[in-house]
């Protein structure tokens, strides 16, 4: 296998979130680039030039409806494209992974998905409770999240503070395996679903991101297409307020412009375009 530099990667990428986008305009599907791709699309009309991933929101109601269109086959991708599992058993993670099998991916920080992603999140309803009720919400998500995250974290075994890592965390990795990533994953989409998106004043990314992103729902009545590496994509009317909210003065670059998640991507060779 042939190993992939960050534009590589990046390229490999673009072309994942294409075939999303495809679907969603055969389906009229709802979505928006988010985080650091609405972002790059803004700033640098693409890929921020250090960044390894892509990311993509859909009100909770296109998410459901994609997630059944696949299952009932009415969607069909194109080869070396599939969904992750978002609920049963099988489920990887609180939310959907667009993935190409073409693109096998080592992490060195944690167990990751075999091949290279798109993140799918939903938006979903925050919860419009007092104070005291919507803390004891969030605790229960950055729980769940805590889990699921737990459960893929990896400890190299190379340096000796590994081995001090491993004792400490032992208890903490036994609560984890108890408890189980499948049933995180349950109890944190039934958590979720409670707060209708379309019954909500305000929405977010509840399902990784412990209410990333939250804004009033109307950010997410219009949508605008917008240039992403030379291809057009949709994104929320309100993107200049949606970056405000999330980074500030998000035209400044910051000075750490390191890759954050871990991974080394890889073409397999065997696989024919």
């Amino acid at each position: 296998m042939e190993k992939l530099s960050i534009r590589e990667t990046q390229i490999a990428l673009l072309g994942i979130l294409g075939e999303f986008d495809r679907v969603c305009r055969e389906h009229n599907l709802r979505y928006s680039l988010a985080a650091g791709t609405l972002l790059g699309a803004v700033r640098h009309k693409g890929f921020i030039p250090w960044d390894d991933d892509c990311d993509v929101v859909m009100p909770r109601p296109d998410y459901e409806r994609l997630y059944e269109l696949v299952k009932e086959k009415k969607v069909v991708f194109s080869e070396h494209f599939f969904l992750s599992e978002d609920r049963g058993k099988k489920a990887v993670y609180p939310f959907l992974k667009l993935l190409d099998d073409r693109y096998p991916i080592r992490c060195t920080t944690h167990i990751e998905v075999p091949f290279l992603y798109l993140d799918i999140f939903p938006l979903d309803g925050m919860p419009d409770l007092p104070k005291k009720q919507t803390k004891k919400v969030r605790r229960k998500e950055i729980f769940y999240t805590a889990v699921i995250s737990l459960y893929k974290w990896y400890i190299p075994t190379g340096a000796w503070y590994c081995q001090l890592i491993r004792f400490f965390c032992f208890w903490f990795y036994l609560l984890v395996m108890c408890y189980g990533q499948a049933r995180a994953c349950k109890k944190h989409r039934k958590l979720l679903l409670k707060y209708p998106f379309e019954a909500s004043e305000r929405v977010g990314n509840r399902a990784w991101g412990l209410s990333m992103g939250e804004v009033p729902r109307t950010f997410y009545d219009e949508y605008v297409e917008i240039e992403f590496e030379g291809k057009m994509f949709y994104a929320t009317a309100k993107w200049d307020e949606y970056l405000t909210v999330l980074y500030g003065d998000y035209m400044t670059p910051p000075k750490n412009q390191n890759p954050h998640h871990g991974m080394r991507v890889y073409k397999d060779t065997g696989c024919k375009k």
